[in-house]
């Protein structure tokens, strides 16, 4: 197992339960309106994957070709460059998402978990740790699901 996943404590939550579905299916499983509780655990289950998979300081063109892959197979999601965005957020990277809107947030968070998931080549064990980490956070409010943010790289 690598070290970088805590051992498996079980996934506890519905909303444990259905990343476990969106990343075996590779994409988003409908569901029914979920709760903020549900999103929390979304967002923090995303973030550790994206954090898994890039290094903070990752190209930009390394982010940009996981979310157009990713997105060319589910347009109507969001655009590219907002799930690029939430991406680096999730990597500490102070950007503008304040205009994203929730359903587009839940669609991207889902969608590219299972892409990061997928990329990450987790084992079904690994996969479960990741989750039980992301709903052990939602639960401890005082625990940041995201590393502090940083200012965005200077073009050069």
């Amino acid at each position: 197992m690598s070290p970088i996943f805590s051992p498996a404590h079980g996934v506890r939550t519905e909303a444990g339960r259905h990343l476990q579905l969106v990343a075996s299916r590779g994409a988003p499983a409908q569901h029914d309106s979920p709760d903020d509780a549900a999103r929390r655990v979304w967002e923090i289950a995303f973030g550790l994957a994206a954090r898994h998979r890039f290094e903070p300081d990752s190209p930009l063109a390394e982010i940009r070709r996981t979310v157009v892959g990713t997105l060319r197979e589910h347009p109507a999601v969001a655009r590219p460059l907002d799930a690029e965005m939430l991406v680096r957020e999730a990597l500490g990277e102070k950007v503008p998402v304040d205009e994203i809107t929730g359903p587009v947030r839940t669609g991207v968070h889902l969608l590219l978990f299972a892409r990061l998931v997928d990329e990450l080549a987790l084992t079904d064990g690994e996969l479960e740790s990741l989750i039980a980490q992301a709903e052990e956070l939602a639960v401890d409010g005082e625990l940041s699901p995201r590393p502090e943010p940083r200012d965005a790289p200077s073009p050069e």
